[in-house]
Parts: structure tokens; sequence; C-alpha cells
């Protein structure tokens, strides 16, 4: 199948009046000339070898007002240095088995997560929730068995006690809400009661 394109060349007139003529009835006259696309195809572009370029900061508008430069990003790889035979020597790094590792300890801040956190937090989308969360308050935790076997007796009450609390602290935040929610309904009930029957 051939390739080719078609250049038309045409004469129009000027019509009396837009309504009276329908464009697309309009017949074209002048002659055709076809056309035809160069043989040769463009010779492929080739690059030169890549050259380092100068340490050069770019920043934008945004970046100068807030103070944000950013070199580029391999200048500040260690893989991009290359360490000279003068003054500068590589020094490898100490190897890890002569340092005392720190001991991780455990973030007193840190809440475990409970069931009653995710029902006070999907509340404000359904606040029916907040009534499932509120009833942790009269129902007791009870621990399993089988729950973190290799601690000791202690050690399993002391995290069923944080988790009892964090499930409080919770609850109760499901309870408060819940108030509010009753007692902003009410104002607007009154309110519109008020505004109606006055």
């Amino acid at each position: 199948m051939e390739n080719s394109a078609f250049a038309v060349h045409g004469n129009w007139r000027h019509a009396s009046s837009s309504a009276d003529i329908a464009l697309e009835a309009q017949a074209i006259t002048g002659t055709h000339a076809p056309f035809a696309p160069p043989i040769a195809p463009e010779p492929a572009r080739t690059s030169a070898a890549p050259t380092r370029t100068p340490h050069v900061v770019t920043t934008d508008a945004i970046d100068n007002l807030f103070g944000v430069t950013r070199p580029r990003a391999t200048r500040e790889s260690q893989h991009d240095s290359h360490p000279s035979l003068g003054g500068d020597m590589y020094i490898p790094p100490p190897p890890y088995a002569d340092t005392d590792l720190p001991a991780y300890s455990v973030d007193p801040n840190i809440e475990p997560t409970t069931l009653a956190m995710y029902f006070f937090k999907s509340g404000f989308l359904f606040p029916p929730f907040w009534i499932l969360g509120a009833i942790f308050l009269i129902s007791p935790l009870t621990v399993l068995a089988d729950f973190e076997p290799s601690k000791s007796g202690m050690e399993r009450q002391q995290l069923a006690q944080i988790i009892r609390d964090a499930e409080l602290r919770w609850a109760k935040r499901c309870a408060w809400a819940l108030f509010a929610l009753l007692v902003l309904a009410g104002v607007v009930t009154a309110i519109t009661f008020a505004v109606l029957y006055s």
C-alpha cells in the first residue's frame, strides 16, 4: 500500500447570504496536486559521549522563597567521589562487630491500638460507632491463655493493664463525643421548635 498525501487547491465564492447556502453542499472547484513525501529518511541523531557537567545549583521561585537549595543528587553520593592518592585518603567505615549496639527501649508515649480507638475515629463518619466504643467502659478486658506466650505471667498482666488503660481512654472519648453530639442535636432541635412555634 502506497502512502500518499493530497493537497486540494480550490476557489471559493462569496455567498450572498449564509442562510441561503449550506456550507457542506458547496462544490470545490480547482486542481488536484499530489504531494509526495521525501524518500530518504532523516539520518539518526547521535549524541556525544556523556560528560561531567560542572556543579550547578538550580532553584525555582518557590525554592528561593523558602530558602531551599537543591544540588544534584549524584554530587552528594559517596559512590561518585573518587579517592585520590594525595591528601584525601578513603577510610572505610569501622566494622560493626567492634561497637556495642544500643538496647531498644519501649517508648512510653506509644499507645497500643485498640478497637475503641477505631470506633472513636470511625464515629465521625458514622456516629453509632461511638455507642459501640462507649460500651467498652462497662465491659471487662479478658486475657486469653495464649496471649503473649513467650512472656511471664507478670509481664502479660502488665501488657493487659496497658491495653486496658488505652481502651478505657478511647472509650471515654467515644462517650464524650456521643454526649457532645446529643447535646448539639438537642440544641438544634430546641432552636428549631422555638423558631417554628413562636
